[in-house]
């Protein structure tokens, strides 16, 4: 068999993939699992799994993803699939609850199986040392994980493994992460067969750009994806056809802010049009990006199908957005409400509470925001107010901690601190 390898002057040049041929072992497979996450926010399928499988499926690993939201008899399917040869297990985590499932899978493994555990997302990302102190954990992938899981896949198969970019490790009683430039990987196309066996998911999701030019100061997306990039057209395309092959109602695109390049956007669609793909789709955008958008192209859009767009107000505060560097007030929300009306699309508004210095009055200024909202506008959508949740590396997590914030200090401990938890209480709440 032919494999990929990495050729180059070190791990910070260009990647060149040769190929050579090498014996296959007996553990020519990867598992990878999406664990529950208790939300009950909308199931979306794993798509950080697909494209995590896309280059291992090309390096002709075999690939299988198990997602224990749609799983009922989870761990009976686990336990089968723990039988085949494994390269070793992958598992996609983010901060809260979902940690909790993560360790009890991974429990679970180590007792049936001997085969390394991986652990990725983003709360390895912002926490790979602690994240690797856990027992339940042989290795992190940090950051985007395509191509650093894929060389470390093909490491731990062939048995030779060293130190790798963006890759954390155990060495004895030592913790060993490696940083690096990795390259941005060209995925044009997304394994959307490996999910396939769960019943027909009404909602689709698609990636057609990686992180965001702003700057909330709440945010994380900077720590994940430090560099916004944009697919080009051509595979945004190629994925959307991919996609429709499992007839969705709804294709969510997941982009942090899908409308800052309209040109981009129109420029799609109309390739869309022109290759007759038609689809019901939602997407998520910036206020004061949405507001710029002249009226005849979005009617445009809405011709092409656009059903909402989720807007991340946060506050109806004026002093708390301006804590949190949004750069939108409440009038302007007010106007995109008004606007996305006339054009008979939903707005679909999310809102944060709990920010550090935050008051009664401040979170009474945001209910007021919400009301109004629907008062206005029979349409738009309210979701729950999200806990803030202060992660070390964003710019207001210093002043959480001086208002009463602790950090847990453990993997285990993260797992009681989201913003989806309703349980989850913040020191600095209980002194208002």
């Amino acid at each position: 068999m032919r494999v990929p390898v990495c050729r180059g002057r070190g791990w910070r040049s260009p990647i060149n993939i040769t190929y050579v041929d090498v014996h296959l072992s007996i553990d020519n497979k990867v598992l990878l699992i999406f664990p529950e996450t208790d939300s009950n926010q909308v199931r979306l399928i794993p798509i950080s799994l697909l494209y995590i499988a896309q280059p291992l499926i090309e390096a002709g690993i075999e690939v299988d993803i198990l997602d224990q939201r749609f799983e009922p008899d989870f761990y009976n399917v686990l336990r089968e699939k723990l039988h085949s040869g494994l390269i070793c297990v992958g598992i996609t985590c983010i901060t809260g609850p979902q940690i909790n499932h993560l360790i009890q899978i991974a429990s679970f493994i180590k007792s049936v199986s001997n085969a390394p555990i991986v652990v990725g997302g983003s709360h390895a990302t912002i926490f790979p040392e602690q994240t690797l102190h856990s027992d339940s954990v042989d290795y992190v992938v940090i950051g985007k994980g395509e191509i650093p899981f894929l060389h470390l896949a093909l490491s731990l198969k062939n048995k030779n493994f060293s130190g790798m970019p963006m890759v954390g490790h155990k060495d004895g009683n030592s913790i060993v992460i490696t940083k690096g430039d990795i390259p941005d990987s060209d995925i044009d196309q997304i394994p959307y067969h490996l999910i396939s066996k769960y019943k027909k998911a009404s909602t689709v999701s698609l990636l057609t750009s990686r992180g965001c030019l702003y700057n909330c100061s709440f945010c994380a997306v900077k720590i994940l994806y430090p560099k916004y990039i944009e697919l080009p057209l051509n595979q945004v395309f190629k994925m959307l056809k991919d996609v429709l092959r499992l007839q969705p109602d709804t294709i969510n695109i997941l982009d942090d802010n899908f409308f800052y390049n309209i040109k981009r956007v129109t420029d799609l669609f109309s390739l869309c049009r022109k290759n007759g793909l038609y689809f019901n789709w939602v997407c998520s955008g910036r206020v004061d990006e949405v507001l710029k958008i002249d009226d005849s192209v979005l009617s445009e859009l809405k011709a092409s199908r656009l059903v909402g767009i989720f807007l991340g107000v946060e506050s109806g505060s004026e002093r708390i957005l301006n804590l949190i560097n949004k750069k939108t007030d409440k009038n302007m929300v007010l106007e995109v409400n008004q606007k996305l009306k006339r054009h008979g699309i939903f707005p679909h508004f999310s809102f944060m509470a709990g920010f550090p210095s935050e008051t009664d009055y401040d979170r009474g200024e945001t209910f007021r925001l919400i009301h109004r909202l629907k008062n206005e506008n029979s349409r738009a959508m309210i979701w729950k107010i999200n806990q803030y949740t202060p992660y070390p590396g964003t710019d207001l997590f210093q002043l959480s901690v001086e208002n009463g914030f602790v950090a847990p200090a453990t993997l285990e401990g993260w797992g009681k601190i989201h913003f989806y938890t309703e349980d989850y209480d913040v020191p600095y709440n209980r002194k208002l």
